[in-house]
């Protein structure tokens, strides 16, 4: 796949991605991609601009804001680079936006940020149609064997900037679970299955054929507590209408749940802080991740490390936005598992 892009000093660039590497670019927050047809290349801009404001912030209406409007029309001072690209045999405009302008200036307007955590989430999708009874697979999604269904659940994810996933529906899926125990929500052998995955939160939908042009979409966004060891439904929805309109309306309920949880508004005042503590760092090697974990944090405005002590680390960290906020953000990240000895202790982890 080649990608040509045109930096702000008008280098152009030639380079070569592969399909993992191509795939970022969607993923990037701070990137928009829109699909050429016949807008000139100022409304392209203002188009990848728009995109980028809805994933950064989470906000779907954010454009409707008359501070929005205003920067529409700088959109040449926030632009880092852009070019043409070729995906899937379409042709896309990309437009990289600086990362601290884009936040500055959802800072002025009052508008949160949504940061790196936007955990994976992965889909056990039933289709009941016409053609019989399936568990969709990622080769299925991936390979375009419903075209719409694929462009629909590829094209919002990419919008709103966050990751879905698709079983593989091979022989551990196929021994793990049944159509039953989705269709049936049966969170625990759902959780089961999902955990080779590596993630937290799952979705358990049924799409079901009503006549040739309406279906109905029966859905749950479970998140498997491990301080609690439960499942916990956090979004449940049905859906009736055109099939790419109500999954369309899935994902973008499944990002509004995100960023609800983990999208930051910057104080405007003085910075909360917070200590934490992690046990189980055991060496310099674990103790830079940690670092890097952090830094990487947009709700962590600073921090600092009081003491290192039998393993545990104590940090003091100065944080953007609310603590409710904050505790979402650790609580998602990998590495940080709320201890379970104490769970009135809120911000002890272990790292793993």
């Amino acid at each position: 796949m080649k990608c040509i892009f045109v930096a702000r000093n008008l280098t152009i660039l030639f380079i070569l991605f592969s399909s993992s590497v191509f795939a970022g670019l969607f993923d990037n927050a701070y990137q928009g991609n829109v699909q050429v047809e016949k807008q000139n290349e100022i409304e392209l801009k203002k188009l990848a601009l728009t995109q980028v404001l809805i994933k950064v912030s989470g906000n779907t209406e954010i454009t409707q804001l008359d501070e929005s409007k205003l920067l529409l029309k700088k959109t040449e001072s926030l632009l880092s680079q852009y070019g043409y690209l070729n995906y899937q045999g379409n042709r896309y405009f990309s437009v990289l936006f600086d990362r601290s302008k884009i936040n500055s200036a959802l800072a002025v307007m009052q508008q949160p940020v949504w940061g790196a955590t936007r955990p994976a989430t992965l889909i056990w999708l039933i289709k009941d149609g016409h053609n019989g009874r399936k568990l969709l697979s990622d080769h299925f999604i991936n390979n375009n064997k419903d075209s719409s269904l694929s462009f629909v659940l590829q094209n919002s994810q990419h919008q709103r900037g966050i990751d879905l996933q698709f079983p593989l529906m091979d022989l551990n899926d196929n021994l793990a679970l049944t159509l039953s125990d989705v269709s049936g929500r049966f969170y625990d052998p759902i959780a089961s299955a999902s955990s080779r995955y590596g993630v937290n939160h799952f979705v358990a939908a049924h799409l079901k054929q009503k006549t040739a042009d309406s279906w109905s979409l029966t859905w749950e966004l479970v998140l498997f507590n491990l301080q609690s060891q439960q499942n916990e439904v956090v979004v449940s929805e049905t859906e009736s209408g055109k099939k790419s309109v109500i999954v369309a309306t899935m994902v973008n309920q499944i990002a509004d749940y995100y960023a609800a949880k983990f999208a930051v508004l910057e104080n405007q005042g003085d910075k909360f802080s917070q200590t934490v503590y992690v046990s189980g760092i055991g060496s310099l090697a674990q103790l830079s991740q940690l670092n890097k974990l952090l830094s990487n944090l947009y709700v962590v405005d600073s921090f600092k490390i009081n003491a290192v002590k039998t393993s545990q680390v104590e940090i003091d960290i100065n944080i953007n936005g609310g603590i409710v906020s904050f505790q979402n953000t650790l609580a998602a990240q990998s590495h940080l598992q709320p201890s379970l000895i104490d769970k009135s202790e809120q911000f002890h982890f272990n790292w793993r």
